[in-house]
């Protein structure tokens, strides 16, 4: 029985993914209906949309007398954890199908997506996004949200990449334009039918010269290239969605402030900037010096020094905004993370120091401990190093911009 079971799973194992899959929703909207206080008020409620209301109101919140507040817990990590597992394999899988590069190319297309999360996430913490808009801003649901924009426009690249081979140039190019044109046309749908969704409307003029620029690069791509590759949708579609967001902030940055601020704080920004520098140009530096001995030189890789980047300016960031080490009249911040906050009650200055070690670590396991072993999947684990990138990144230049906006 066992071996007819693993014949029927190997055959159909998608069938089989997508029945545990549908059990598991049935059993929670079952749970939800039937047991409510369990279900929802003491799990759903409690760990995770009432931490995402509370983050929105900006303060504690109840549901039939169970409090949620705003920030993670460790129930609320190890879940998102394991989705973010099942979500980057699911993700490999579907990259290997189609056959494309992970690489750093490919994580710089990924880039303008990467930065949408933490540049919106500020927008939603100076009280920019107006119910129910606020609550896809909000984390989990915002990388939900980037990831269903990065997978759509890879997909489309992907084809007109393949039908490029097959029509010509112009074609793909008024395809592609037709994409960014329905954009445009619902936002300015958006626009005319007064849908408030923030506290200050972003002119369509204003979104159609922001769409103009997110196109740029395929033109580029066009004239230089005479193709359009898969890198460049993503990269185009990126822009498309992170350029708008871009624009706020630089109003706000500028003095058109729609909300409350304890003032802009450009000191802080150059400040951990350049520490951060510093620590990437002494690792490039070194690696660089060192390029005969394997074990250093991997170091100086792009991808690599990106994560090393992206997860200093987490480390630094929450140092600096918390502890206030040079007296620089912050206002007070606390730590979300109760994995970091544990470092940084031991030792502040502990948080980044670890960070630092824990990516040096990874650099040397992915490319010099298992470097043999992962040399056939190579697309797995540079997508791991992206998502470990991400992972320091996105909050890391949150926490910098609210710092530097004074939110």
């Amino acid at each position: 029985m066992p071996m007819k079971l693993k014949g029927w799973y190997e055959k159909n194992k998608l069938v089989a993914l997508l029945s545990i899959l549908f059990a598991v929703v049935f059993i929670i909207i079952a749970g939800c209906i039937f047991a409510q206080s369990l279900f929802y008020d003491q799990w759903i409620w409690k760990y995770y949309w009432g931490p995402i209301v509370s983050d929105a109101a900006g303060h504690s919140v109840s549901w039939n007398g169970v409090y949620a507040n705003e920030g993670y817990t460790l129930v609320s990590e190890l879940t998102y954890g394991i989705i973010l597992i099942i979500a980057l394999y699911a993700i490999y899988k579907l990259l290997k199908r189609l056959e494309i590069t992970v690489d750093w190319r490919f994580a710089l297309a990924l880039m303008p997506y990467i930065l949408f999360g933490p540049v919106t996430r500020v927008l939603e913490d100076a009280d920019y996004f107006n119910e129910p808009f606020v609550y896809w801003f909000i984390s989990p649901l915002i990388y939900l949200q980037i990831a269903v924009y990065a997978l759509g426009f890879l997909i489309i690249g992907y084809y007109l990449e393949k039908l490029s081979k097959r029509k010509s140039h112009k074609t793909i190019l008024t395809y592609l334009l037709s994409i960014f044109v329905i954009v445009d046309v619902c936002y300015t749908i958006v626009y005319l039918l007064e849908m408030n969704y923030g506290t200050y409307i972003v002119n369509p003029l204003m979104f159609y010269l922001l769409s103009f620029f997110a196109f740029v690069p395929v033109l580029y791509g066009f004239l230089k290239q005479k193709n359009l590759t898969v890198n460049t949708a993503i990269f185009s579609g990126g822009l498309l969605i992170l350029l708008p967001s871009l624009y706020l902030t630089g109003r706000w940055i500028a003095g058109y402030q729609w909300g409350l601020t304890n003032g802009v704080r450009f000191d802080v920004f150059v400040l951990i900037s350049g520490i951060v520098a510093l620590i990437a140009t002494a690792v490039y530096l070194v690696s660089r010096k060192y390029k005969d001995n394997e074990k250093i030189a991997v170091y100086k890789k792009p991808l690599n020094i990106s994560m090393i980047v992206g997860h200093m300016i987490d480390g630094l960031t929450s140092y600096v905004s918390i502890y206030d080490p040079l007296k620089m009249g912050l206002p007070l911040y606390m730590e979300k993370h109760p994995a970091s906050n544990i470092l940084m009650e031991i030792w502040p200055p502990l948080f980044p120091i670890v960070k630092f070690l824990l990516i040096i670590a990874v650099i040397y396991i992915f490319d010099i401990l298992y470097k043999e072993e992962l040399k056939n999947y190579r697309t797995l684990a540079n997508l791991l190093k992206i998502g470990i990138l991400i992972l320091g990144f996105s909050p890391g230049l949150r926490d910098l911009l609210r710092v530097t906006m004074g939110v």
